[in-house]
């Protein structure tokens, strides 16, 4: 007999454990996996103390965490179960945990009754369907092209591999050939591959393939270990439905060490078969193309792309040495010179490093790696941001963007990267379609559920991007790029204490970073109180030493303030060093007041951005 599922109904809300939806009222309440588990949790336990110690083995069973993480759920919960109405609901019992409250119906439902539910989203954007409807609400049209997407046949997470037996704490083998798989079985045309930092956090060794499957929303989990004995490497794959909850394919393949490239061509052929999908002859080869015949160049390759993927300073200049020894070991490795493209562009855009040292490095970098390898996406892509943020060669950048993905539709970044070229151009239509492929491939990106908020915050839309950064916040609760831009908007809607506390968070999270403490600069400019924007933005440049400090933090300021003449004269000084931030001139609410300007309309000029700017794409 088949067993009965069960569905808790609490108030106006109904809970379904299996599917792991909320519903409130019929509608489906967005919430991040583990906050999900919480509620979970609690209601299975309705009328019950729930130790805190049991609630985060329950949560989070593979991982060290601290209450704070667990007080951060329940505050979510509160706030997602209603202001007023969940006084008491989760009651916070002194020293023991948490106990439900409320009265919880039990419905149980067997296969074959009929029930029509909606599964809840985590993010603002799922399918064409919801492109449509935000399409609606920021009254742009939507291009045939998102009309006619088809979502892939099949969809995949390939985890980390374990390691089986001891393990030197320096490898990154188990992610490597993730990576290594990820990359190859990302040029399928019939398969949505998650990228790598999608799922480089599944590192632990008691997980859950079908759990991480449902948390991933993908059809299919690709899992595995691996061992070294000597010079010989085995490693053991399975692929599971997510579905049917158990594996449809398993195989174990021997090598030797040296020779782990063979074993990663087996691998990617054998999950196509598996997934009976259909490769073009393009696909075939580069499906088992070498990159590189250096076993040590690859581990070195594998480390850079760790780093790079935290996106932090410190990491950076990590990733920047094991790249360096990649090509020092290959010379001709071009996945290694792509990597050095893609962190001398993350350095340049987040302020790092003078634009001036960083871009065109980046974009030597790519060239480099164009000249080995003509049909890489990620050099194409890494290629693309160069000449927009800082040669202003609009048409080459767009040519760029196009053939990344015309190589492979499946590399997130480079939908990302146009979808940003293309709403700072005001062509916000097609940056949605460019979105919503990113999200396709990477559903639980906190980068692009926030990007969604700033397409909205571009078209002046402010209330609807303050709700998409909150949504963003449930699923990375503390993300500080949403806090940033949440913040900002607050700023612009004249919601200066909502505003200043945003940027106060940053700052205090960062442990008092020279960066978020000029960036709070801008909330009191905001609020108007002026003294305080310019002790705020002089005391990160103090703090930020003799590193480069990026004159855009005072240009945004004065404009801020409303003080044109010093506003100009530090956009003049941006003009001057090619800072990145100057296409973003045209869509920036800050410099609203000065649109009028004719200094305003001469800057445009001298930079070319009235051409990517036209009216007639505005």
């Amino acid at each position: 007999m088949d067993q009965p599922s069960r569905k808790y109904e609490f108030g106006r809300f109904q809970l379904d454990p299996d599917e792991r939806v909320l519903l409130r009222d019929g509608e489906p309440v967005p919430l991040g996996p583990k906050i999900i588990d919480t509620l979970i949790m609690l209601v299975e336990n309705a009328g019950h103390i729930v130790d805190k110690d049991r609630l985060i083995g329950r949560v989070w069973p593979d991982s060290f965490v601290e209450d704070g993480s667990l007080t951060k759920n329940i505050s979510v919960l509160r706030r997602i179960l209603g202001e007023g109405e969940s006084d008491g609901l989760i009651e916070n019992v002194p020293r023991r945990g948490y106990r439900f409250n409320a009265a919880v119906t039990t419905n149980q439902y067997r296969d074959g009754d009929v029930i029509i539910t909606r599964r809840a989203r985590v993010r603002i954007i799922a399918d064409t369907d919801d492109a449509q409807r935000i399409a609606d609400e920021m009254g742009v049209g939507l291009s045939s092209r998102i009309r006619s997407l088809k979502t892939a046949t099949r969809s995949l997470a390939v985890l980390p591999l374990r390691a089986l037996g001891p393990e030197d704490p320096e490898s990154f083998l188990g992610v490597g050939l993730a990576d290594a798989l990820i990359t190859r079985l990302s040029n399928v045309r019939d398969v949505i591959v998650r990228p790598t930092s999608a799922v480089v956090n599944y590192s632990v060794p008691a997980r859950d393939p079908v759990r991480v499957g449902r948390e991933l929303r993908v059809e299919s989990v690709l899992e595995g270990s691996f061992q070294q004995a000597g010079d010989t490497l085995r490693v053991t794959v399975q692929l599971i439905s997510v579905e049917d909850e158990a594996p449809f394919w398993a195989e174990k393949f021997d090598a030797p060490f040296t020779d782990v490239f063979t074993v990663e061509d087996s691998i990617s052929e054998q999950v196509v078969r598996a997934l009976s999908l259909e490769l073009t002859g393009q696909e075939r080869a580069r499906l088992t193309k070498p990159q590189t015949d250096s076993s040590e160049a690859y581990q070195a390759y594998v480390r850079g792309r760790y780093f790079w993927n935290a996106r932090t300073a410190e990491w950076m200049e990590k990733a920047l040495g094991h790249f360096h020894k990649a090509i020092s070991i290959d010379p001709n490795y071009a996945l290694a010179h792509a990597g050095l493209a893609d962190c001398y562009n993350t350095l340049g855009f987040w302020s790092f490093v003078a634009p001036a040292k960083s871009f065109p490095l980046a974009k030597a970098a790519a060239a480099r790696a164009l000249e080995l390898d003509e049909g890489l996406a990620e050099a194409h892509s890494a290629l693309a941001w160069a000449l927009f943020n800082y040669d202003w060669d609009f048409s080459g950048a767009e040519r760029e963007f196009k053939r990344a993905i015309e190589l492979n539709r499946g590399y997130s970044v480079a939908h990302f990267w146009y979808s940003m070229f293309l709403a700072l151009s005001k062509r916000f239509d097609e940056a949605l379609v460019e979105i919503v492929q990113a999200q396709e491939i990477d559903p639980l990106s906190l980068i692009l559920n926030t990007d969604i908020g700033i397409l909205l915050l571009l078209r002046r839309r402010y209330d609807e991007a303050i709700e998409q950064f909150q949504k963003t916040l449930e699923l990375g609760p503390g993300y500080p790029l949403a806090v940033e831009f949440l913040g900002y908007t607050y700023g612009l809607k004249g919601m200066f204490e909502e505003c200043i506390a945003c940027y106060q968070k940053n700052v205090e999270v960062s442990g008092g970073s020279a960066l978020t403490i000029a960036n709070r600069g801008f909330a009191y400019a905001m609020a108007g109180r002026y003294s305080e924007a310019l002790q705020s933005t002089e005391q990160g440049r103090m703090l930020h030493g003799d590193a480069y400090f990026s004159p855009h933090y005072y240009s945004q300021l004065y404009a801020l303030m409303g003080d044109a003449d010093k506003t100009f004269l530090w956009l003049e000084r941006c003009f001057e060093e090619r800072s990145h931030w100057m296409v973003w001139l045209g869509v920036n609410p800050s410099y609203d007041a000065f649109r009028s300007d004719p200094r305003f309309d001469d800057l445009l000029r001298r930079a070319g951005l009235a051409l990517l700017i036209s009216p007639s794409q505005g």
